[in-house]
């Protein structure tokens, strides 16, 4: 669904901030007075750190090649519109120039007139540019934890609402594994690793072992999320000419993963891994799902190390996000289709996401459309993404 309904930002004073301040005394200080329910999550949120905010905790030699070299990744072209930089609405870019660069701008235009109450960061550009490419893996690897260290200071410190993904080398497994457990050193609101969906290879591929392998010993997810200018295309032939051909492939990159995952066993080594698929659709599931046992019916010989059908492994591992959401042209058919997808034993498996500060972004409060039961409506605002996060229904109780 596209919303376009124009946001009016507000310019807010930054909380004032104590440098001997612990982590929990800054979230005693900006949380609200008191307790409420939980009612809205918002499963993917962007920010963005340009390369200028991130030199205050880079090492001065990695300062020096930033200045000299800048970032490069594996591809210098992309299909995003000039006219919106990290296709960014035009109203949800703050002073800085950088959408999603500045947290007091994001959270007086998105969380404080939508009344949401967990808000998680995806971050852009430490998914793309800065987990590897054309460039020294050490400088990538300084950048992504400058990138992080960003984030928690001025993210995750400054507002409770806020949690974060963990943006690390995913191509370089060894490398995100030590930033995984640095992260969460820091702080648990770092709650799930972040990965592309455009792999070196499919992630099922045994390089990929050692995230699953941290995944599971923190008990937190790996998040996938489509786009970016590195690595592999998702159209499978190349380079698309028009940015809407880019866009529309967004959930080619999650069912090629799903197959590889199923299929090289992950979730019978690691049978507590979860998987979560942002901003790639919800629709394909249920059908892809038939296609998968399908396959796996004529072609079991070549797989049988798999101690169930593909989609007992879907229904039980995978999550999703609901930007943007795939209706129907008549409203009284999506019914139909969420049901097909709870019968393929998705039920409390989709979360509601805004995609902000994106042009198609989906406003918290019209986005989850009423032709659907109110039980599901509660799941996709809240309460299946508490299941997965282990969010408290009440904020501030934890």
């Amino acid at each position: 669904m596209v919303v376009s309904a124009p946001l009016s930002p507000q310019r807010r004073p930054p909380f004032p901030k104590d440098e001997s301040m612990s982590e929990t005394s800054v979230l005693h200080a900006t949380s609200r007075p008191a307790p409420t329910p939980l009612r809205l999550v918002d499963a993917d949120v962007h920010h963005s750190a340009h390369p200028g905010a991130l030199t205050p905790y880079l090492e001065q030699r990695w300062v020096d090649y930033l200045n000299a070299f800048g970032v490069r990744t594996r591809h210098e072209t992309d299909t995003r519109p000039a006219l919106r930089p990290f296709a960014a609405r035009a109203d949800a870019i703050p002073p800085c120039g950088v959408a999603g660069g500045d947290p007091d701008f994001a959270r007086a235009q998105l969380l404080d007139p939508y009344g949401i109450d967990i808000a998680i960061l995806n971050s852009l550009i430490g998914q793309i540019q800065y987990s590897g490419g054309n460039a020294p893996v050490p400088f990538c690897e300084a950048l992504e934890r400058a990138n992080n260290d960003w984030t928690h200071t001025e993210w995750l410190q400054r507002d409770p609402r806020w949690r974060a993904s963990i943006a690390c080398q995913y191509d370089s497994p060894e490398i995100a594994v030590r930033e995984v457990e640095r992260c969460r050193s820091l702080s648990d609101r770092f709650l799930q690793i972040l990965a592309s969906t455009r792999t070196e290879r499919p992630f099922g591929h045994s390089k990929y072992w050692p995230l699953f392998e941290i995944a599971t010993h923190y008990d937190i997810p790996i998040a996938f999320h489509p786009g970016g200018s590195g690595s592999n295309q998702l159209s499978g032939s190349g380079w698309p000419s028009y940015y809407f051909e880019n866009h529309l492939t967004y959930p080619f990159g999650a069912l090629s993963h799903v197959a590889s995952l199923v299929f090289e066993g992950v979730f019978d080594r690691w049978p507590t891994l979860k998987i979560v698929f942002v901003e790639g659709g919800w629709s394909w599931v249920a059908p892809y799902a038939a296609r998968l046992d399908a396959t796996y019916a004529v072609q079991r010989a070549e797989v049988a190390h798999l101690q169930r059908k593909p989609s007992e492994y879907l229904a039980e591992h995978f999550w999703f996000t609901t930007q943007p959401f795939e209706e129907p042209p008549k409203p009284r058919w999506l019914p139909l289709v969420y049901e097909q997808f709870a019968e393929a034993g998705l039920d409390g498996r989709l979360m509601f996401s805004s995609d902000y500060p994106h042009w198609d972004f989906d406003s918290p409060a019209q986005a989850i459309p009423r032709t659907l039961p109110e039980p599901v409506r509660r799941g996709l605002q809240y309460a299946n993404a508490a299941a997965l996060y282990g969010f408290p229904l009440v904020p501030g109780a934890e």
